[in-house]
């Protein structure tokens, strides 16, 4: 009676918290690293996370801490990465397990279920590769473009220092991906200075404007080249891929 009457809770608390899980990016494709988020009250040990597939089922087992204050944020949540996947069905779910030496149950959160679409077809305006990292050129140090890319979408965050030699940045948003006669592929959209309140006193004064163009283009061997106007000033630079 006593198992039946845990299973039961078990269950209970798995379907109402399977409302709790999303797949991030909602609508992935086989070049998108899939996250699954958990909005809940409590935490996890991210360090014991572990990531297993049967079939086209995706689990993420992880065990629970004690923490002070842990995830009591309104909106709290935590993400696992899942990985990448070919095109097609999938199910991924959370079995959370007591903090080590501790008695009591593992929970199981999910399944949420996600679909993976196909890869662009060859030669369309949309990237069959992630372009997600920092890109920088070896010979300008201090300089670096960060992208992060989901999907057909693409942001992008220029690094660099201002004629006063302060360190600035830029982003590259919102925008659109291309080819040209060649059929090379660029995502070009506008350029946007941001300025805003001293880090050590935010108060959310933060203003956007649009101060030019710029354009990325990927190139053969993991490297790229990023074409910006800034206030009628143009530049090219040419990136690579940064190794650690």
């Amino acid at each position: 009676m006593t198992a039946a009457i845990a299973a039961l809770l078990l269950g209970g608390t798995a379907a109402s918290m399977a409302q709790e899980l999303v797949v991030i990016p909602a609508n992935p494709t086989p070049v998108d690293t899939v996250r699954l988020r958990w909005t809940h009250v409590g935490c996890t040990d991210a360090g014991a996370a572990q990531v297993t597939q049967e079939a086209n089922r995706i689990t993420v087992s992880t065990n629970r801490i004690f923490q002070v204050d842990c995830g009591t944020i309104a909106g709290f949540f935590e993400e696992f990465t899942l990985g990448r996947f070919p095109s097609g069905e999938y199910d991924a779910q959370i079995a959370v397990n007591p903090p080590p030496g501790t008695l009591g149950p593992t929970f199981l959160i999910g399944p949420v279920h996600f679909s993976v679409g196909r890869l662009p077809a060859t030669g369309a305006a949309a990237p069959r590769d992630d372009y997600t990292d920092l890109w920088w050129n070896p010979s300008r140090s201090g300089e670096g473009l960060l992208i992060k890319q989901s999907s057909g979408l693409l942001f992008a965050v220029w690094v660099v220092y201002d004629t006063s030699g302060r360190a600035t940045w830029y982003s590259l948003q919102p925008g659109a991906w291309s080819r040209d006669a060649s059929n090379a592929l660029a995502f070009s959209g506008t350029v946007y200075r941001t300025t805003g309140p001293w880090w050590g006193r935010f108060d959310a004064q933060v203003a956007f404007a649009a101060v030019g163009q710029g354009t990325f283009t990927p190139l053969a061997g993991g490297r790229a080249r990023f074409d910006v106007t800034i206030e009628g000033v143009t530049a090219t630079t040419t990136l690579e891929r940064m190794r650690f």
